[in-house]
């Protein structure tokens, strides 16, 4: 536990130290529990969310008002700190912390693309989809405001029943037409034969939109589990092996142990007077303790 506890120091206290280094064992002992903390409070705050629009009142539009999303705010700069170092520790440049975002967006682009496409092609025949979308329409059309449509939607949603709501969209998923592979890739290779030009670089786009978001997850991940390497980082200096606040095991400069309190010992720094002073006074009270206790005297 101390362990954890030392690494959950290194993070907050290093959290603009984007140099050094952070073991494997630093990194997956803090990264699971931040992000199990935020999702563990995202279900509590759309809970309160959704309770504001029960009653007909805005709910609080500061971000920060939310446990999630202020740990998420909070925790941004420390993790990515955490794992540039990670990234220098397993001999990697720093640059390589932006594979989660190119993940995260690569894979909205990618979700969006293919729900619209699904969307536009079963609209026109799925009467669920056509219900959904006229009753939206009236309950937007004939609200006063914005916040009016979304509370009547909300009340609409609640008087249905989550059951009700699951089914109907499980009805929707279920009538849209499968996507036909085989005919795509046939007609796509067709167009291809016929015009080179445009369909060579369809099908890098689409391999480049299918592929991006894989690759670089799977790139980070194994960054973030690849093992320490004792070398000359991307800017061509040596990196410190050992984290900034051990606390054990051999160091630098011998195989002396470190005070974990060491980094907080200037706050209790005294000058040469101070010291000789307060020598002076645990004299004096050692003596008043020994006439006392031992003489007797008062």
């Amino acid at each position: 536990m101390r362990t954890v506890f030392r690494y959950f120091e290194n993070f907050f206290f290093r959290a603009f130290n984007f140099s050094g280094r952070a073991t494997p064992l630093e990194y997956w002992c803090v990264m699971p529990l931040i992000w199990i903390a935020i999702f563990a409070l995202l279900p509590g705050d759309a809970a309160e969310f959704w309770s504001f629009l029960l009653v007909q009142q805005v709910p609080p539009l500061n971000p920060l008002y939310y446990d999630s999303i202020l740990i998420f705010v909070l925790t941004i700069i420390p993790r990515l700190s955490l794992t540039v170092r990670r990234l220098h520790d397993s001999g990697k440049s720093g640059k390589w912390a932006k594979l989660p975002f190119i993940a995260i967006f690569s894979g909205i682009t990618l979700a969006l693309g293919i729900g619209s496409a699904l969307l536009t092609s079963s609209i026109a025949g799925n009467e669920a989809v056509l219900g959904f979308a006229v009753l939206g329409a009236i309950v937007m059309g004939s609200a006063e405001s914005a916040w009016d449509g979304i509370f009547a939607a909300a009340a609409a949603a609640n008087a249905m029943g989550w059951d009700v709501i699951w089914a109907t969209l499980s009805d929707m998923t279920g009538s849209m037409p499968k996507p036909q592979l085989g005919e795509g890739a046939g007609n796509l290779a067709q167009s291809v034969k016929s015009d080179p030009g445009i369909g060579i670089p369809a099908i890098l786009v689409m391999t480049l939109m299918v592929c991006t978001p894989v690759v670089s997850a799977l790139l980070h991940l194994m960054f973030m589990l690849a093992p320490t390497k004792q070398e000359a980082d991307s800017l061509g200096g040596l990196l410190d092996p050992a984290p900034m606040r051990k606390t054990g095991g051999p160091s630098a400069s011998g195989n002396k142990r470190h005070d974990p309190l060491q980094s907080y010992a200037c706050l209790f720094e005294r000058n040469p007077e101070q010291v000789a002073a307060l020598k002076v006074k645990q004299k004096q009270e050692l003596k008043d303790l020994y006439r006392t206790r031992v003489l007797g005297q008062g």
